[in-house]
């Protein structure tokens, strides 16, 4: 049946617990993508059933469980984009998301790393339909791991960050495990690739106003009464979503089941990266084959790894210099 849950901020969701009761249409890599490319234009988000075999998915979550679970020292998180030691939840899962696998120290996390490459940022399946959304090869910017059920705001991505041409980043969520209804399951808001709600500025900023830019975004979708879906997806599945489109993570906290996934955003090979609406960037890539991969702050390297540990030691001045720089390149 469907469930009755909400986002962070209270917005209430329908959500399908099986996929017969979600009405969500999927496409499959037999089929036509110029099909699936018009129902992504048109909606903002797309889902392909079964991109990653269940193998492929099963691999990653052992090395997961094995390299990053039993790691006692600082990785780079999604929710604050700071270095934290791993938090878990009674059920022993990891509650602060990883930013950046393609980033992680490969002394440490070498499976979880190169694995994590291979089945997924070159996976030709992914790559296919990314290239044919982007028209281009895919450079991937930014990834993330999630396990345990956190929620995650309303937002753009395009807030934080996008393609030089605003709008034509695509990101892909991809379901490592059969995400329950109630396991903090991703939703978007289709159509809302179509609202512009401006630039990061002065007043709505990251490093001191991002709570601003949340209320925005909320109280957009309120006055506008949007539909908000959270489609049912079964292990190996991928939604793909545009820059524009507002979506996040339910709040649910399931006690019984996590919802282990990936994300991966990326933009064109020719395009430049767009960071805080404010500064285009040139980006070193590693290929891939499939596709381009950029790694920011890449613990293979020395001085990452000392900027790390700095980071790490001494995060209050860090962190509030790291603000200032933010405020004073979008200002």
């Amino acid at each position: 049946m469907m469930l009755d849950l909400y986002t962070p901020n209270k917005i209430k969701v329908k959500v399908p617990e099986t996929q017969i009761e979600d009405d969500t249409p999927r496409f499959n890599l037999d089929d036509d993508l110029k099909k699936a490319n018009d129902y992504y234009n048109d909606y903002g988000y797309v889902i392909f059933s079964s991109a990653v075999s269940v193998k492929s998915c099963e691999k990653l979550r052992e090395y997961w469980n094995k390299e990053v679970k039993p790691h006692k020292g600082t990785i780079y998180r999604q929710a604050t984009a700071k270095a934290e030691k791993n938090i878990f939840n009674e059920k022993k899962w990891i509650m602060n998301p990883i930013l950046n696998l393609q980033s992680i120290n490969p002394d440490l996390f070498k499976n979880l790393r190169n694995n994590v490459e291979k089945e997924v940022f070159s996976n030709f399946n992914i790559c296919k339909v990314l290239k044919s959304i982007l028209g281009d090869k895919p450079k991937i910017v930014q990834s993330m791991y999630f396990e345990g059920n956190s929620a995650t705001w309303e937002h753009q991505d395009t807030y934080y960050l996008d393609s030089e041409k605003i709008g034509v980043m695509t990101a892909g969520w991809l379901a490592l495990e059969e995400i329950k209804a109630d396991a903090g399951r991703f939703f978007i808001c289709p159509l809302s690739h179509k609202i512009d709600l401006g630039k990061q500025n002065s007043t709505n900023n990251v490093a001191e106003n991002h709570v601003k830019y949340i209320e925005e975004v909320v109280a957009t979708v309120k006055s506008k009464n949007m539909t908000i879906k959270a489609p049912y997806m079964n292990v190996g599945d991928i939604l793909f979503w545009n820059s524009r489109t507002i979506h996040g993570s339910l709040d649910s906290q399931n006690a019984n089941f996590s919802r282990s996934s990936i994300t991966l955003h990326a933009i064109p090979q020719s395009h430049k990266l767009l960071q805080f609406h404010a500064r285009e960037l040139e980006l070193k890539t590693d290929d891939l084959e499939n596709s381009l991969v950029h790694r920011p702050k890449d613990q293979a390297k020395i001085l990452n790894k000392i900027i790390l540990s700095i980071e790490s030691n001494f995060p209050k001045p860090f962190y509030w210099l790291k603000n200032l720089a933010i405020k004073k390149l979008i200002k």
